[in-house]
């Protein structure tokens, strides 16, 4: 169907969005997985995330290090200590606002705690002075129907995704958020020259709108350590 489009001649990008994968991306595949605490591992992202040949390009030397934090991730990736996911791993947005001379605010229902990013689109370039944050120093413009989101000023803390890929506070993120009728197609490409060879492209994800699937207020995170979680039949009485 028709994209439908603002005043301002912009498509129209408000709304809620059901998260699914785009026709690019490989069944099983956990690229861009918006869950921040989900365990490496399990059998439905591991086998298929493993053999995707679009894997982070880390320079050699630092294999062994994303190796190492693979292993060990329960005690030292962020995420199971309640701390916000970053970006590119917080993925595609959940709900969109998109206001006339207010900056587009990008809406996030993850375990960590739900959360929100502001992306000025005014034409301002980033500010020299942030503090270098979770989810960085986000600006905005549009490239035709495209909204680009252009973050810089990380911390190291997060990583771009599990099984160790970690990044340096030099991480730059261009996200491309498109809508074409009722979809939205969102891709992220990620620079760290100080671990990655190259520019890395995700795996693009795509968005459906939805009236039903809204997001929910998640409990308060608690911490988790793996390797001292059990788990049991529900039948069985404790």
């Amino acid at each position: 169907r028709p994209t439908p489009r603002l005043a301002d001649g912009h498509p129209n990008l408000n709304g809620f969005w059901a998260i699914g994968r785009g026709p690019d991306t490989p069944v099983g595949s956990g690229f861009g997985e918006r869950n921040p605490n989900i365990r490496r591992g399990e059998a439905r992202n591991a086998a298929a995330q493993y053999a995707d040949p679009n894997q982070p390009p880390y320079k050699p030397g630092l294999m062994e290090k994303v190796k190492d934090l693979a292993k060990n991730e329960s005690k030292v990736d962020t995420a199971f200590f309640c701390k916000p996911g970053g970006v590119p791993r917080v993925g595609p947005p959940h709900a969109i606002v998109q206001a006339h001379g207010m900056p587009i605010v990008l809406l996030y229902e993850v375990n960590a705690g739900n959360t929100f990013r502001l992306v000025p689109t005014d034409g301002r370039a980033h500010d020299p002075n942030a503090d270098l944050l979770y989810y960085g120093d986000s600006i905005g413009r549009w490239e035709g129907d495209t909204l680009v989101v252009d973050t810089i000023g990380f911390n190291d803390e997060t990583w771009i995704g599990i099984y160790g890929w970690f990044h340096s506070s030099h991480l730059h993120v261009i996200e491309r958020l498109s809508r074409v009728g009722d979809t939205l197609r969102y891709q992220a490409t990620v620079e760290d020259p100080d671990v990655f060879t190259r520019p890395w492209a995700m795996n693009p994800w795509i968005s459906i709108r939805t009236t039903k699937e809204l997001p929910i207020e998640n409990p308060p995170c608690v911490e988790l350590d793996i390797d001292h979680v059990t788990s049991f039949d529900e039948k069985t009485k404790l």
